[in-house]
């Protein structure tokens, strides 16, 4: 393990990413509304701005030669005049971090204009411990407000537990909403952790969670630092409140907003075969870091470490990580929902739960493929039956049954999903007897009831 002042300095850096995760999104999110009044950028200025950024690259960016490779092309380009027609401050920065990620690939930099983030900054350090704590308690009900990143919790058809989850918090206050969340999940006999809109956070949230789904104590993953002469590990916690879930098939939900701590988590669970990771390629950012500033106006984010995965013994900084199941981010839910259906319906022997498993695997299948049934046919159901009345509105089925209208969506000719009600399916036959179309209603449980059409008089 590190030393004391590094590690300190690899949890401060740690927390200070789960701040600014934004980095992770494209540059142009930062836009002209961010600072009414901008500095004139002069020669003088651009000057100035190229070779502070290339000189912090160097002197704390996590690999120094690629460092000294980025100070390199900025300088270049600064001798050969190719900034000295910019004069908008965004378009600077824009370009400047451009430069900087096509020699290292590293989607973590970013370079900055915003003198008001400076100025807090500065006056951050040199607030009081009374000024800083109120700022700590500002924070945390900032985070408490979010529920600390846990935005979603439910229970799925088929008994499959869902988790949207949006950032791994770095405050030890969200233990009891860690906590709470996994107890919540405990009977699932699976589970589905959305990270398609995480952009990371802290790597203490990622080992509780971790410990849940891990029945050993297990490496997760290391850390190096830019100065420090040792490596930061984390490994599974030897105990978690309530139940684990190491039996539990896991699946994760990424996309190309998937970036740094939920990236790592993601990465542990693949490299070590616990989890389907079902979406797109995630945004490729593994090595975190911090603000610095270039001068009065201008900042450059600067990744100062590296995750180093002890079964890969590298990361997936630049890469991202690519889905055992690739789809895309819109459909990963549904995706994912039905792979494990069919996974669980494998697994038992249980004709009961087989029918329920394939009744919940049904409604899926009606909401992401529906059949294609030609208007003749569907024409043949349309009439009053003794439960409800079925009619054809723009080209598809409907049925009146009370006060209410569902939609029937087809997952066969003669097979139909209620959508908005999960407790029957609808299948017609033809009664040779009568000469007319029946209804018979299907319920999970296996149980059957027929409903008559009602002959026109």
């Amino acid at each position: 393990m590190i030393g004391m002042n590094a590690k300190k300095l690899g949890l401060i850096i740690m927390l200070l990413l789960f701040f600014f995760t934004v980095i992770g999104l494209p540059v142009l999110s930062q836009g002209k509304k961010a600072e009414e009044k901008t500095v004139t950028l002069d020669a003088e200025m651009r000057i100035e701005v190229v070779k502070r950024v290339g000189q912090l690259m160097v002197d704390h960016y996590i690999f120094k030669e690629a460092a000294e490779k980025m100070a390199a092309k900025l300088n270049t380009k600064l001798d050969e005049g190719k900034y000295d027609k910019m004069d908008d401050v965004f378009e600077f920065t824009q370009v400047l971090t451009e430069d900087l990620r096509s020699v290292s690939k590293d989607r973590h930099i970013r370079v900055r204009y915003s003198p008001e983030a400076i100025q807090r900054i500065r006056a951050s350090q040199s607030k009081s411990e009374e000024e800083r704590e109120k700022e700590r308690k500002a924070n945390l009900e900032r985070q408490r407000q979010g529920n600390f990143g846990f935005r979603k919790l439910e229970l799925l058809e088929g008994n499959v537990g869902y988790l949207d989850l949006r950032g791994f918090s770095g405050l030890s206050q969200a233990g009891d909403t860690i906590v709470a969340a996994m107890n919540f999940l405990a009977n699932a006999h699976a589970v589905i952790i959305d990270l398609r809109n995480n952009g990371g956070g802290s790597p203490y949230t990622i080992q509780i969670i971790s410990s849940y789904f891990l029945e050993d104590y297990t490496h997760l993953n290391s850390f190096e630092w830019r100065g420090a002469d040792s490596i930061e590990q984390f490994w599974t916690l030897p105990y978690v409140p309530g139940k684990k879930l190491y039996d539990t098939d896991l699946y994760i939900l990424t996309s190309s907003r998937t970036f740094s701590a939920a990236e790592e988590f993601t990465y542990n669970m693949k490299n070590l075969k616990r989890a389907t990771l079902v979406g797109e390629t995630t945004g490729g950012g593994a090595h975190p870091g911090g603000d610095r500033i270039v001068n009065d106006h201008f900042l450059v984010w600067v990744p100062s470490g590296r995750a180093i995965n002890p079964i890969s013994k590298t990361n997936w900084e630049g890469t991202g990580i690519e889905p055992n199941i690739s789809v895309p981010r819109d459909k990963a839910l549904d995706k994912a929902h039905s792979t494990a259906l069919e996974k669980l319906m494998e697994k038992t022997d249980d004709e009961g739960k087989k029918r329920q498993l394939n009744w919940a695997l049904d409604g899926i299948k009606a909401k992401v493929e529906p059949a294609k049934v030609d208007q003749e046919i569907l024409k043949r159901y349309v009439g009053k039956y003794t439960r409800g009345e079925v009619s054809l509105k723009e080209g598809g089925l409907f049925i009146q049954a009370g006060p209410r209208l569902f939609k029937m969506v087809p997952l066969s000719e003669t097979y139909f999903v209620l959508d908005g009600e999960p407790s029957i399916r609808v299948e017609f036959t033809f009664n040779d007897n009568s000469k007319e179309y029946e209804i018979i209603g299907h319920f999970p449980d296996g149980r059957k009831e027929i409903v008559k059409r009602v002959k026109e008089k």
